[in-house]
Parts: structure tokens; C-alpha cells; sequence
């Protein structure tokens, strides 16, 4: 496992997954055992999935919070890729604390390391007196089998208005690096992504703007900023057309949550089932 190639290679992936992603999502790192009072399945629909409910029933937000389910192990302790990748990928990462299950305090180590604050929810069935010493300065939500629903609640919603604003200010960050052309370029992906989903963008269709003598060297110059801001992928395909090989370029999701941002009238046209 290499968690810096990880999160170097995923962060701005998942950045731009949950941006343009329909519902937010939870990853729910919890005891899998259960201990006297404590049933973890009544707890993930009591007092977890009831906290969404009542967050989507009063929030104003973008996007609803997808239904939480809970992550299962593949071994005693094991953080393996797919874990990181999991809390890196989702919007928010939500862990119960209580009997201080190893699989647990480790998984919200890596999700205190990873994810903004704001978007993790601690919570646990004890008092914060039995919590671990390296966790128990963080805000913890103690709950008891059906209760705290509303503050749950609310730290649901206050996390996903964190999130809609980081993901403001990192695409307006993107936007104000992006040159005319650039732009241009963007929003005729956009447009003809609209028209002809199975489309790519290339030098044959680049637009009206590009169409005076130099328009190709433009064109060239404004595809490769985009490649180089994670915006555009090439898609190459050897022996694809009679006689040689076709390639094309294509909007990352990073480009696409541009795309919508500046232009929400060209939001992606789904594949068809």
C-alpha cells in the first residue's frame, strides 16, 4: 500500500467525483460486534440513517444524502487501497467511536489526515471521559440508542455546506488560471457533449473561434492547458478507423464539474441503459 501515491493520484479524481455526484455520500466506519446494548445494524437505521432523514427533510442544500452503509472488513485491522480510496471518495466520513474498536480509531486517522474536519461526524454510545486520549479533544456527539438525532442531524447538513463551499473555491480557483481559448474550448465540449454525447473533442470540430490561420496552433495550445490542468484526457484507440487510429479528448470530472459550475444548462447527458 502506498497512501501518498493515493491520495496524489485520487484526491483531485474524488474532488471532482463528489462534485458532480447526485446524492452525498458517507463512509461508516463502525464495530461490526456487538456488546450488550450496543446493535450495530439498529444503530446505522436508529440513529444514523434516521440523522439523514431528517437532514434531507429540512436541509437546503444542492444534493441529498445518500441512505449510509457501512463498510465491511476484509480482516482483523486491515487498511488496504480500497479503505483509503473509500474515505477519500466520499463526501463525508462518519465513525462511531464506541468500545474504541482498532478498525475504527485507525480508519478515523486516516480520515483526520485526509478529509477536511468539517466533514468528519464523530460520534459514540459513551461519554467522552471513555473515548481514547488521541481522539477525545475532537468534537464527539454522544448519543444513547435513540437519541441526539438532531445534532447528527445538523452535523450532517453543516458538513455538506462546508463542502459545497470548498468545492466553490476550488473551481473558482481553476477558473481564474483558465486562458479565453481555454474557456471557449470548455464550454464547446459542453455544447456538443449536449447534442452528440458519444462525440470527442478534436482538431476537426474545434469550433468557430479557432477557424482563422492560426486557429489550430490555438486550439492545440488551449487542449494541452487543459490536459495539463486535469480538465481533458485523450482517449487513443489503435486500428480503430479503416487505415489508422483515432483518438479524441474527453472532460475529465474535474472537467465537468467546471462545466456545470460555469455553465449548469450543459450538465453531463447520462450513458444510456
Amino acid at each position: 500500500m502506498d497512501p501518498y501515491r493515493i491520495y496524489r493520484d485520487q484526491w483531485a479524481k474524488a474532488l471532482a467525483m463528489q462534485a458532480t455526484a447526485t446524492n452525498y455520500t458517507t463512509f461508516v466506519a463502525m464495530p461490526f460486534h456487538e456488546h450488550f446494548s450496543y446493535r450495530s445494524r439498529d444503530i446505522l437505521c436508529t440513529v444514523i440513517g434516521a440523522a439523514v432523514d431528517e437532514a434531507n427533510h429540512r436541509a437546503d442544500l444542492r444534493r441529498r444524502f445518500a441512505r449510509p452503509e457501512r463498510v465491511r472488513p476484509r480482516g482483523a485491522s486491515v487498511i488496504s487501497d480500497e479503505i483509503i480510496t473509500g474515505i477519500l471518495d466520499s463526501h463525508f466520513f462518519l465513525a462511531d467511536l464506541s468500545f474504541e474498536n482498532a478498525g475504527v480509531l485507525l480508519e478515523t486517522g486516516i480520515a483526520l489526515a485526509l478529509k477536511p474536519a468539517r466533514q468528519i461526524i464523530l460520534i459514540t454510545q459513551g461519554s467522552h471521559d471513555e473515548l481514547h486520549f488521541d481522539v477525545r479533544n475532537n468534537h464527539v456527539i454522544c448519543y444513547n440508542p435513540t437519541g441526539a438525532l438532531t445534532e447528527i442531524a445538523d452535523a450532517f447538513v453543516g458538513a455538506a455546506r462546508h463542502f459545497e463551499e470548498q468545492v466553490e473555491h476550488h473551481i473558482g480557483a481553476v477558473k481564474r488560471r483558465l486562458s479565453p481559448d481555454a474557456i471557449v474550448t470548455l464550454n464547446s465540449y459542453g455544447q456538443m457533449h449536449r447534442l452528440h454525447p458519444g462525440l470527442s473533442l478534436h482538431a476537426g470540430n474545434r469550433g468557430p473561434r479557432f477557424q482563422d490561420a492560426d486557429g489550430v496552433a490555438r486550439f492545440d495550445a488551449a487542449t494541452r492547458e487543459l490536459r495539463d490542468r486535469d480538465l481533458l484526457w485523450t482517449d487513443y484507440a489503435v486500428g480503430a478507423i479503416p487505415g489508422g487510429d483515432a483518438y479524441g479528448m474527453h472532460a475529465t470530472e474535474l472537467g465537468w464539474a467546471v462545466i456545470e459550475n460555469m455553465w449548469p444548462e450543459l450538465r453531463r447527458v447520462p450513458p444510456a441503459t
